[in-house]
């Protein structure tokens, strides 16, 4: 199904934009382009497993900073860089609950 694959949200870090119980659609064809600043990604991360997060920069070494939309959220200096390999996909669309 072109690389395309739903997740269910679950916490608040994305929260407002995307609340927890909804779903996201998200495809792993677009890492093929450069990811930049304000996409959201979903990420396999280290420490944290799967998560989604905005990006907040991409440095000089291509590692991906990101981070959550909520006060609440890990600041992005906690949750530190991922490679390109470590994300799952890029989110293309959210359902949020009724």
């Amino acid at each position: 199904m072109l690389g395309m694959k739903i997740w269910k949200v679950r916490g608040q870090s994305m929260a407002p934009i995307i609340p927890p119980g909804c779903f996201i659609l998200a495809t792993k064809w677009l890492n093929l382009f450069p990811i930049r600043a304000g996409q959201r990604l979903v990420i396999d991360h280290p420490k944290y497993g799967i998560i989604v997060k905005t990006v907040a920069c991409v440095d000089k070494n291509g590692l991906i900073w990101s981070k959550g939309e909520n006060m609440e959220s890990l600041p992005v200096e906690q949750l530190g860089p991922v490679s390109k390999q470590q994300v799952l996909g890029r989110v293309i669309r959210i359902f949020k609950p009724v």
